[in-house]
């Protein structure tokens, strides 16, 4: 728990928080209560509290993001640079894409599908981003095993995103150019490969022991897997997410459950920091495959296609464009099948990672890692052996299926 607002950064005052309670509720501020948003282990890369406002007349809360106070786990993690991405998405993609859809007279904005950010500051040490408290909507995290209605409407922010953002490089090219040279892959890129290797080798190593149980040496699941986990994993994901491609769109880069929210009349994509331009298949394949209880055969990973491209055709129409024409279904299948790949070696990494218990970003490294400059993305991620069978078969579902459907 924070016990103030200069807990988050020295740059959050009373009054920044009063005048987005001001905004939002039309009320004066009394009396403001901080405490700890996302439990021990998520938020993984900043951390996230909850700002609740007592007003005059009403009372209302915000999710306010900021960097982690340890200085050693934030350089460990790169946080900085993540937040970066994600106030650039708040303060100038999102913008861009709502008077696009003015321009265009689309009767859906997608301002439902993301938290309202009434402001942010960006400095590198002291950074913070105010955003709508989507629990005022009734709006809940995903869980790893959501309902078909939850992932039915996450499917379609997925497809409200990558619609609008499609329309964009139709229409205003150069707009969509800039935005895309202004966020190149940050997260699997050469840069990070060091950083990520020893984790990426632990999460590969539980994948093959799981395999190995439950896998025939000679089935054609434990050969095809075996293909692409000992060819250069990290490549293939730097190939996979080439922002030049044909149908490249605004790709919400880290679309597993935990970042969807929902309602009964509303759901909401949260955690931009990993936003890419790449194909769409990749932000779609990831997540279809993660809802694992909903995709166990190949019949239910292209049921959840149908149900994302029927968003599709809905939001590119409302923008005055024809899904047939500029993204037809079979387009969609093709990049699966080019693409789609990169769903299956994501989860690989992600399924591990679940099933572990995860650190604390409010925790102290410092005096644990004194004499290290950088912790090692492993010691900070630590991925323990699965031994629950339900997630076992999460990671041979994940492979049988998309040899199956013919991503690998």
């Amino acid at each position: 728990m924070a016990a103030s607002l200069s807990d988050i950064s020295k740059h959050l005052t009373d009054e920044i928080i009063e005048k987005a309670f001001e905004f939002h509720t039309n009320d004066k501020s009394k009396f403001i209560k901080v405490a700890r948003a996302a439990p021990a282990g998520e938020g993984l890369l900043g951390a996230v509290y909850r700002v609740t406002v007592t007003g005059q007349k009403n009372t209302a809360s915000f999710i306010v993001k900021g960097l982690v106070g340890d200085t050693l786990l934030r350089k460990s993690l790169g946080c900085a640079k993540y937040f970066k991405r994600e106030v650039f998405f708040y303060s100038q993609i999102l913008p861009s894409l709502l008077e696009f859809e003015k321009e265009l007279g689309a009767e859906h904005s997608i301002q439902n599908h993301v938290p309202i950010c009434y402001t942010c500051v960006l400095d590198g040490e002291n950074d913070f981003i105010i955003l709508e408290d989507l629990l005022e909507s009734n709006c809940v995290v995903l869980s790893v095993n959501p309902t078909r209605h939850q992932r039915d409407v996450s499917l379609s922010v997925i497809a409200h995103i990558h619609a609008v953002s499609m329309a964009l490089r139709i229409k205003n090219p150069k707009d969509f150019a800039r935005i895309a040279n202004a966020i190149p892959e940050i997260y699997y890129n050469e840069d990070n490969r060091e950083w990520y290797s020893g984790y990426l080798q632990n999460a590969i190593e539980i994948n093959k022991t799981i395999i190995n149980e439950y896998e025939d040496s000679k089935s054609i699941y434990y050969k095809k897997f075996y293909e692409i986990v000992d060819n250069d994993v990290y490549s293939q994901f730097i190939e996979l997410l080439n922002p030049s491609v044909e149908n490249s769109v605004l790709n919400h880069g880290d679309a597993w459950c935990l970042n969807f929210l929902c309602s009964e009349d509303r759901s909401v994509a949260i955690d931009f920091q990993l936003i890419r331009c790449a194909s769409p298949a990749t932000d779609l394949a990831y997540f279809i495959i993660l809802c694992g209880n909903h995709c166990k055969v190949k019949e239910d990973f292209f049921e959840a296609v149908d149900i994302y491209y029927k968003s599709f055709e809905f939001y590119i129409q409302d923008l005055g464009l024809n899904a047939n024409e500029v993204f037809p279904k079979e387009n969609l299948l093709s990049d699966l099948k080019n693409f789609g790949k990169f769903g299956l070696l994501a989860s690989l990494t992600s399924i591990p990672l679940l099933a572990s218990k995860r650190c604390d970003v409010l925790e102290s490294f410092k005096d644990k890692y004194s004499k290290m400059e950088q912790i090692p993305l492993e010691d900070l991620w630590r991925l323990s052996p699965i031994n629950d069978e339900e997630q076992k078969m999460r990671v041979v579902n994940a492979v049988r299926v998309t040899v199956d459907v013919g991503l690998i």
